[in-house]
């Protein structure tokens, strides 16, 4: 039990120092951009834009203050997002720390790396993580289901939490020990994501802008899009179709079906997509 005890214990103080280091690297970067950002405007360009002292000092003092309060609303958040961390089972936490350790799925879908503060990243990764899991990932549980399915993109995890209608403490892992199967919960994620992914191929292939406007675009583009609705995935569940059933109830006749957005998806490319994901199955 002590072995336990101190295993939790280092993970935990050597997830928070990668954390705070982060952070304190993070706002030094931040920091020295803005001082030279400042240096690089000259004088003359000051008094041209009517930039006088006393105006440069009141911004300057304004600025200060809305840094300092969103530094400690950051750090707030970071001690608190690690205090969450301390909630998770030594199970939890110890297979979080061996993917860490071997910068694995996990850590390379979340930007973390037991590295940080990682050249190969921006600062703020690991203190991003941190700060936002428990809003953005769900708790422990996206943890636990991430390791066993091991998607191609990890928000399809969520999309299936919402589909499915889990509380807060019950997982996929949890499900398909209880109800289904890890293969059945499996199938639910790898269509999920396939038809995410031929929907979002289509809608690349519409936007017509490009440069800072583009994510914009698609992002509109994409905002209706429906691939794991709440009927199609426990129909998934409780159905297991083959694949020409698959095929038949979704591109013949379609009709929205399950509440879905069919529209311009070819079933072949589905079909490759599918297959794709299928030939990263871990069963």
């Amino acid at each position: 039990m002590g072995e336990l005890s101190g295993e939790r214990m280092r993970i935990l103080a050597e997830l928070s120092e990668r954390a705070w280091e982060d952070h304190r690297l993070r706002t030094e970067v931040s920091d020295r951009l803005r001082a030279e950002r400042s240096a690089a405007v000259s004088e003359e360009r000051r008094l041209a834009l009517g930039l006088t002292e006393e105006w440069r000092h009141e911004n300057a003092l304004q600025a200060a203050k809305f840094r300092d309060g969103e530094r400690a609303r950051e750090r707030a958040q970071l001690a608190e997002g690690l205090e969450f961390f301390g909630t998770f089972s030594t199970e939890t936490l110890t297979a979080f720390d061996q993917d860490l350790q071997s910068d694995g799925p996990f850590a390379a879908a979340m930007r973390i790396s037991r590295h940080d503060p990682n050249p190969a990243y921006p600062h703020g990764a690991t203190e991003g993580f941190v700060r936002s899991f428990r809003t953005s990932h769900s708790g422990e549980r996206f943890i636990q289901d991430f390791l066993a399915f091991r998607p191609h993109n990890h928000e399809i995890i969520l999309d299936a939490y919402r589909a499915l209608g889990l509380a807060e403490t019950v997982g996929l892992t949890d499900l398909a020990a209880e109800t289904y199967s890890l293969p059945a919960v499996e199938n639910v994620l790898l269509i999920g994501e396939a038809l995410r992914s031929v929907q979002r191929h289509r809608q690349h292939g519409l936007v017509i802008s490009a440069g800072y406007s583009y994510g914009d675009e698609m992002h509109e583009r994409c905002k209706h899009l429906q691939h794991l609705t709440p009927n199609f995935a426990h129909w998934l569940l409780t159905h297991a179709p083959s694949d020409p059933e698959l095929v038949s109830k979704l591109f013949v006749g379609r009709g929205g079906v399950f509440g879905l957005t069919l529209e311009g998806l070819s079933a072949d490319r589905f079909m490759r997509d599918l297959n794709h994901y299928r030939n990263r199955r871990r069963y």
